[in-house]
């Protein structure tokens, strides 16, 4: 598994921010005991420990790094009312059976209004930009895939609507897409900015955020937990992992039960006026289903944004730029060429079904992790459903997700060693209309 990020230099959101970044007091652990223990401060932990706060208990967050420093602060800020690439409810019922499928559909699909209430409430300064989002089809076996995806929403109610070719074109001015669906619930904002303040809001409720504390040994302390730092030791009744892409080893075959995967981006100078009428003229988002990345968004200064998969041999940004110029020049032809002001790097984490897991790793020791590039609004929504029940406001049964038993992916370092080295083999798929 990846270490924490060593330093945030070259992240683009950054220097952009509008929230100032959370300061974690190293005392501000006070309590001799909590009645909940997090470890990792992104997204899902953050969310946990707000929500089971917010209910009453004591909660503890302990984040190795910085807040932002993991995927929270260096994904591309997509706040996606969707699965995976195609994937839909019907995918995740064999997965997970129908009942517990539908569940995780409905908190997907409403994942953005969650996430978009959460900032309009707290006056989080983030960018934020709910203009919709789109998946487009960028050949003929994607076509079929995205139509799949879009009547799956339909059939449930949500309010999607099937874009053709002509359609995606005025919407976003990208070239080559055959068709596709809009959610208009979906949106964009600066990743970063958005975990300063969902940091902020945790604590103004009460939670203590200690940063720098890296979780290096857990032990039992009769019911409950004791965790170890370099610096510290805190005792816990119950203990959440919420460290996805970079978790440690302090639980036996906990990293080996998701795949991490490196992820790089790009992002453009600003464009011009006549660069911006026909580049996302209505500022939507966009993530095909490609495998080797196809996806397009604005910042705030209007630069918009490309990258992909980390391959692992030679130089990273050398090799990355190469393909990102290559898939910018695709969807946005007129863009080719351009200057690319910011590069930087970060890890998420997969699983075998591609949908997330909660898993019981021992009597009141949680793990939440496995967001697929979906985590913006699924780490929230999920980490909400699970702060809830910690608290006791809702039954294992009621979650969206089955509570599985610690079960490492069979063959995961060579399935990891491998996701290091696939990336020509997706993008010769892509280029051959496979995916």
């Amino acid at each position: 598994m990846p270490r924490p990020e060593p330093t945030l230099d070259g992240v683009h959101w950054v220097p952009r921010s509008k929230e100032g970044p959370f300061a974690g007091d190293p005392k501000a652990a006070v309590r001799a005991e909590y009645d909940l223990a997090v470890v990792g401060g992104g997204y899902t932990g953050l969310s946990v420990a707000f929500n089971a706060a917010r209910h009453g208990l004591s909660v503890l967050v302990l984040e190795a790094g910085r807040i932002g420093w993991g995927a929270s602060g260096r994904n591309g800020g997509f706040v996606v009312p969707h699965f995976a690439g195609p994937l839909n409810a019907d995918d995740a019922a064999d997965a997970i059976g129908r009942e517990r499928a539908e569940r995780l559909a409905a908190v997907v699909a409403d994942g953005p209004a969650y996430v978009f209430g959460l900032i309009r409430e707290h006056q989080i300064r983030c960018d934020a930009e709910q203009n919709g989002w789109i998946q487009p089809a960028h050949s003929r076996a994607s076509l079929e895939k995205v139509r799949r995806v879009y009547k799956s929403w339909r059939d449930r109610g949500r309010d999607v609507e099937w874009l053709d070719a002509a359609e995606v074109k005025a919407r976003t001015g990208a070239s080559g897409y055959l068709g596709g669906w809009y959610g208009p619930t979906g949106g964009m904002v600066n990743p970063y900015a958005l975990a300063q303040g969902l940091a902020r809001v945790a604590r103004s409720h009460g939670v203590d955020i200690v940063e720098q504390a890296e979780v290096v040994s857990m032990r039992p302390a009769g019911r409950a937990r004791v965790l170890a730092t370099p610096q510290a030791e805190y005792t816990a009744r119950q203990v959440v992992f919420a460290t996805n892409g970079y978790t440690p080893g302090v639980v036996e075959g906990l990293p080996r039960t998701v795949i991490p995967i490196r992820l790089y981006h790009f992002f453009t100078r600003p464009l011009t006026g006549d660069e911006l009428a026909v580049t996302l003229p209505r500022r939507i988002p966009l993530t095909d289903v490609r495998k080797s990345g196809g996806f397009a968004r604005l910042d705030a200064e209007h630069r918009v944004i490309s990258g992909g998969l980390v391959f692992g041999l030679g130089d990273n940004r050398s090799y990355g730029e190469r393909h990102a110029r290559l898939r910018l020049g695709q969807i946005f032809p007129h863009l080719a060429g351009i200057e690319f002001e910011t590069y930087w790097e970060g890890s998420c984490a997969v699983t075998e079904t591609s949908l997330p897991v909660i898993q019981r790793l021992d009597d009141n020791v949680y793990s939440l992790m496995g967001y697929m590039t979906r985590g913006v609004a699924m780490a929230q929504t999920l980490g909400r459903e699970l702060g809830e029940f910690l608290a006791g406001r809702k039954s294992e049964a009621e979650l969206p997700l089955p509570v599985t038993p610690l079960e490492p992916i069979p063959l995961q370092p060579i399935k990891a060693l491998v996701g290091r080295y696939a990336f020509p083999v997706f993008k010769a798929r892509d280029s051959l209309g496979l995916s």
